[in-house]
This record gives C-alpha cells, sequence and structure tokens, in this order.
C-alpha cells in the first residue's frame, strides 16, 4: 500500500507522515531528504553553494552516482541516508543553506527524474507513507490513498519559527512569513511537478488540530479502507 502526504512549507507534513508511518507499521520516506543529500553532495564536492545551485548541470548530477545513495528507517521510522558508505544524515537537518538550496534544485527536473526512480524503487519493496510536493501528483499518482495537508501562512510561519528556534535561530514573524511566500511561489510555480492538490487527494486543514488528532484521522481512513 502506498499512502502519500503532500503539502506546503511547515504544513506538518513530515512529522505527520513519520508518526503514520509508525502507527501503521510502513516504511517512512521523506522525498525532502533525498534533495537534501544531492544539495549537500553538490555543495561539498562540487563547490556549488545555496545562490549559485540553479547552474548544477546534467554532467554534476551524472557524477553523483546515486547507486551510492541509499535512504534506510531505524525502528522510529527516523530517516538515515547514506552516501559512499558514510551516513550523512546529521548534516541535512539543521542548516538553512541546505534547505535553501534543496528548494532550488527541486525545479531541476533532471533532478527529479532521477529521484523519481530512487523513490519508486524503494515504493516497490514496501508498504509506504511518503511526504513531499509531488508525492501523490507525479511520483506515485496511482497511491492508495493521497493526503493534502496545509494551514494558513501565519500559522506554518509560527510553526517554522520555532523549528528554526529549535536549531539556535531567531526569526521574527514578518521575516518568517517572507520566507514562506518566495517558498510557496516557487513550488507551486516551477515547471516541473509544481505543487498542487494531487487529483483524489483528501485536504486536511490543521490549523485547529493537534498532530495526534491529524495522525488519527489519517489512521482511521486507511484502517477504514483495508478492514473493507
Amino acid at each position: 500500500m502506498i499512502i502519500t502526504i503532500d503539502g506546503p512549507t511547515a504544513s506538518g507534513k513530515s512529522t505527520t507522515a513519520q508518526m503514520l508511518s509508525c502507527k501503521l507499521g510502513f516504511f517512512y520516506l521523506n522525498s525532502g531528504f533525498l534533495y537534501r543529500a544531492l544539495a549537500y553532495i553538490l555543495m561539498n564536492n562540487n563547490g556549488y553553494t545555496a545562490k549559485n545551485m540553479h547552474a548544477v548541470t546534467k554532467e554534476d548530477i551524472r557524477a553523483i552516482e546515486l547507486d551510492s545513495l541509499t535512504y534506510s528507517s531505524d525502528d522510529l521510522d527516523n530517516p538515515h541516508i547514506h552516501y559512499k558508505n558514510k551516513e550523512i544524515t546529521g548534516y541535512l537537518k539543521a542548516n538553512a543553506d541546505i534547505d535553501q538550496a534543496s528548494s532550488i534544485l527541486s525545479t531541476n527536473s533532471e533532478i527529479r527524474n532521477a529521484l523519481l526512480e530512487v523513490q519508486r524503487t524503494i515504493g516497490k519493496k514496501h508498504d509506504l507513507v511518503i511526504d513531499g510536493r509531488d508525492a501523490g501528483s507525479v511520483v506515485f499518482p496511482y497511491a492508495d490513498f493521497k493526503f493534502y495537508l496545509t494551514a494558513p501562512l501565519e500559522v506554518r510561519a509560527r510553526r517554522w519559527m520555532h523549528d528554526q528556534s529549535l536549531r539556535g535561530k531567531s526569526i521574527k514573524l514578518e521575516e518568517a512569513l517572507q520566507q514562506l511566500r518566495v517558498r510557496d511561489e516557487r513550488d507551486m510555480s516551477r515547471a516541473v511537478a509544481p505543487l498542487k492538490v494531487p487529483e483524489g487527494a483528501i485536504i486536511l486543514d490543521n490549523e485547529a488540530y493537534t498532530l495526534e488528532e491529524t495522525v488519527m484521522m489519517m489512521y482511521n481512513l486507511v484502517k477504514g479502507f483495508k478492514s473493507k
């Protein structure tokens, strides 16, 4: 079974997907981590920065050797990424430059096509919960369940501010709002696999719900479907 959870930045999709996968006993795939991993590799091996990530070439992408990139989950469905047998997960979580670089990289059609195959290969091996911005529209358009998780911009901005504060970075609300506006516009207007509500997706605005309540709504829908 494939379950996709799409949505904009700070909609809570990653945490929700991880909790749902644990509850169902499914494999969790954080698609954003794959883009972060490639951004990290290009920045460390090819000298790219977040500012010039638009200039990545096909040759640079081929040189990454995607066969050397592996994605796994532990017992709590925490994602782990190894590149050439070295774990790089810790470098991908708390770096604002990686955030920006991966967002820009996600507009690259060569990158998206390469990672499309990586994600679908994982989906062939597991019952899967995947979160992303094109998981239900492009990667797994035939998914058994599609969810689109969202919340008003200011709610998402405050969540993003909180996440940044946990990383030791203080950001004012207006700056958070502006950064999310830019990210939303980039995600929704990109030529390749733009962020949108996938066909047949269940839309959940989680402004008024706790994380646990959101997960339970999804869980009950999936379990009700599986029991038929």
